[in-house]
C-alpha cells in the first residue's frame, strides 16, 4: 500500500463519502438544511419534492435512462415509496472520482479531497445499481466516463461503486430509498497481483439531532434514510431473518435490512472484479467503513463468513462461481468509529472464530484496558499476512458511538485507540466530534509520524470562506440559493478542479421551478 494501511483504509471510508457526495444532485443543499429555521417551509419543500419525484417517475421509469437519471425516492424509479423519508435527490452520473468534491450539509461545508495516491491511480470505474422498475435482485452495471479524468496515466487501479438502500428496519410499509453505499477497489500490485478492497460509507445527513429523533421509533420512523437504519437497534434472530448475516446469535435489524439491499449490487461489482482479471482471486481482501460504513462492513464480512447464502467462509449457494476460489477466509476486517452489529454470540463467532482476533466485550466499562496503539507493530504483520485473517476496530476512547458508553459492549475486532484514554473516559460526557473521520486521521497521523501519508484527506470549511457573500438573515431564499450555486461554481474554478457547472445551473433551475409550485 501506499502508506500505512490504517490510515489507507479510512482514506478509502473516506471516498466512498466522496463519491455519494458527487453523485447529489443538489449538493449546496441537499439535506434542505437552509430552510431549517421554518420547519414548517422545510416540510413544505419536502412535500413538494416527493409530489414531483411522484409525478416524474413514471415518464423516467419508461425511459430507463440507467444510471444517469434521477435516484432516491423509490417513486422516481418504480420502486416502492417511502414519502417519509426526506427526499435527498442523486443522480450516479455524476459522479467523477478524479476529482475533489465540495458539499453543504447544514451551513457547514465539507470538503472530500481523497488522495491522489488512491484516485490517481484508478485507470477505470464502474457503478452497480438497481434498473428502474425492476425487483431489489435485479442489478444492471455502466462505466463511469473518464472524460476529463485527471489521473496517472499509468494506473491500473480499477473502481466499481455500488447502490443500496437506507432506511428500512424491516416495519411493514417502511421501504428504504436508495443511495450509493460503497465500492471495490481492485489495486494492482508492483508484484503482478492484486488486493481487493471492499469499502462501506457512513450516515450522511443535516442537523443531526432532528435525524436521530426522527428516526427513533420503530412504529413512526421518518425523516433522513440513513439514520433510521442506524437506529434499527433491534435483533434478528436466523430464523427471524437474521441468517444471511449469520446463523449465530443475533444481528442488529436495521444494518441487516440494508445489506439485503447492498448485496445484488455488490455481488455484481465482485463478477465484474473476477471477469477484468480473468479469474485470478486476489491476494487479500480488505473490507472497511466508517460509522454505519463500519457496521455495513461488519455485517458484509458476517454474510460471507458465518450467512447461510454466502457463507459460510464465501462457499454458499448465493456465491458466483467466478468468486468461491477468492481467500474469504483469510478476510481483514477494519472498521473506525463503528457501532454494535449484533449480541455476543454474533460478536464472538465473527471475531475470534471467523476473524482470529481478541474480542472486547464488557457489561459496564467501555473502555478496552487490553487495547494496542496505532503504532503497534503487530497490525502491519497481520495485515500483510495472506494466509491470515485478522480484525481490528479503530477509534477515538471518548467516541460514544462506538464506544457504547451506555449500554456495554459486544463489539467486532481487536481494539486499536487513537489517542489515548483516560481513567475519566468511561464517566466523561459524550463527544460527538470524537466520531469524525477527520479527528481519527489526525491521531493517527499525530501518533505515526509519517511524511509519506498525505496530510489530509477531508476538511470542514465554514459557510463564510466559501460563499463570503451569505446574508444569514434572507437564509433559504432563491437569492441566498443562487449565491450557494456560484460559490460551488467559484470553488471548482479556483481550484482547476473539473466540474459540470451547466449541470448544477440546470438541476439548481429545477429546485427553483419544484419550490415555486
Amino acid at each position: 500500500m501506499p502508506y500505512h494501511p490504517l490510515v489507507y483504509h479510512l482514506d478509502l471510508s473516506i471516498l466512498a463519502y466522496h463519491l455519494y457526495g458527487q453523485s447529489l444532485v443538489w449538493p449546496f443543499d441537499p439535506y434542505y438544511e437552509e430552510l431549517a429555521a421554518d420547519k414548517a417551509e422545510r416540510t413544505a419543500m419536502m412535500g413538494k419534492v416527493h409530489a414531483w419525484a411522484k409525478d416524474q417517475g413514471a415518464s423516467q421509469t419508461a425511459r430507463s435512462k440507467g444510471h444517469k437519471g434521477y435516484r432516491g425516492p423509490g417513486a422516481l424509479n418504480g420502486y416502492a415509496d417511502n414519502p417519509t423519508h426526506d427526499p435527498i435527490i442523486y443522480d450516479y452520473g455524476l459522479v467523477h472520482p478524479w476529482s475533489d468534491t465540495i458539499t453543504n450539509a447544514a451551513g457547514t461545508w465539507t470538503e472530500y479531497l481523497t488522495p491522489k495516491e488512491i484516485t490517481g491511480r484508478i485507470s477505470r470505474g464502474y457503478i452497480c445499481y438497481r434498473p428502474a422498475g425492476k425487483p431489489e435482485t435485479a442489478s444492471a452495471m455502466a462505466e463511469i466516463s473518464r472524460k476529463h479524468a485527471r489521473r496517472n496515466r499509468d494506473g491500473s487501479d480499477i473502481l466499481l461503486a455500488f447502490e443500496g438502500g437506507t432506511g428500512d428496519k424491516g416495519e411493514e410499509g417502511q421501504p428504504h430509498s436508495q443511495s450509493l453505499m460503497g465500492f471495490i477497489l481492485l489495486r494492482q500490485k508492483d508484484s503482478g497481483d492484486y488486493d481487493a478492497h471492499i469499502a462501506f460509507r457512513g450516515s450522511r445527513s443535516g442537523s443531526a439531532a432532528r435525524a436521530a429523533v426522527q428516526s427513533f421509533s420503530d412504529g413512526d420512523a421518518k425523516g433522513n434514510p440513513d439514520w433510521i437504519t442506524d437506529l434499527g437497534y433491534n435483533k434478528l434472530s436466523a430464523g427471524q431473518g437474521g441468517a444471511l448475516i449469520s446463523t449465530t446469535g443475533h444481528v442488529h435489524r436495521g444494518f441487516a435490512r440494508s445489506m439485503q439491499s447492498i448485496l445484488p449490487q455488490l455481488t455484481r461489482c465482485l463478477q465484474k472484479a473476477a471477469a477484468l482479471k480473468k479469474g485470478k482471486a486476489p491476494e487479500n481482501i480488505f473490507v472497511t467503513g466508517h460509522s454505519l460504513g463500519g457496521a455495513l462492513a461488519q455485517h458484509f464480512s458476517a454474510a460471507i463468513l458465518l450467512g447461510n447464502r454466502y457463507g459460510p467462509d464465501g462457499s454458499g449457494p448465493a456465491m458466483p462461481s467466478a468468486l468461491k476460489n477468492w481467500p474469504w477466509q483469510n478476510l481483514k476486517l477494519l472498521t473506525y468509529g463503528a457501532p454494535r452489529t449484533g449480541d455476543q454470540d454474533f460478536a464472538t463467532a465473527l471475531t475470534v472464530k471467523k476473524l482470529q482476533s481478541e474480542q472486547f466485550a464488557t457489561a459496564f466499562n467501555p473502555v478496552d484496558r487490553n487495547a494496542i496503539k496505532v503504532t503497534d507493530p503487530t497490525i502491519l504483520a497481520r495485515l500483510s499476512d495472506t494466509q491470515t485473517p485478522a480484525g481490528f476496530r479503530v477509534l477515538n476512547s471518548k467516541d460514544p458511538i462506538t464506544t457504547e458508553k451506555f449500554i456495554g459492549g459486544k463489539h467486532i475486532g481487536k481494539t486499536v485507540y487513537v489517542n489515548k484514554p483516560k481513567a475519566f473516559d468511561a464517566v466523561s460526557r459524550p463527544d460527538f466530534s470524537a466520531h469524525e473521520q477527520r479527528q481519527i486521521r489526525d491521531y493517527m497521523l499525530e501518533s505515526l509520524k509519517d511524511p509519506v501519508i498525505p496530510a489530509l484527506a477531508i476538511r470542514y470549511v465554514s459557510m463564510e470562506d466559501i460563499n463570503p457573500q451569505r446574508d444569514k438573515k434572507k437564509r433559504g431564499t432563491e437569492a441566498e440559493f443562487q449565491k450557494l450555486v456560484a460559490s460551488i461554481t467559484t470553488y471548482y474554478e479556483s481550484k482547476n478542479i473539473w466540474f459540470d457547472t451547466k449541470r448544477l445551473e440546470k438541476d439548481a433551475a429545477l429546485r427553483a421551478d419544484i419550490a415555486a409550485r
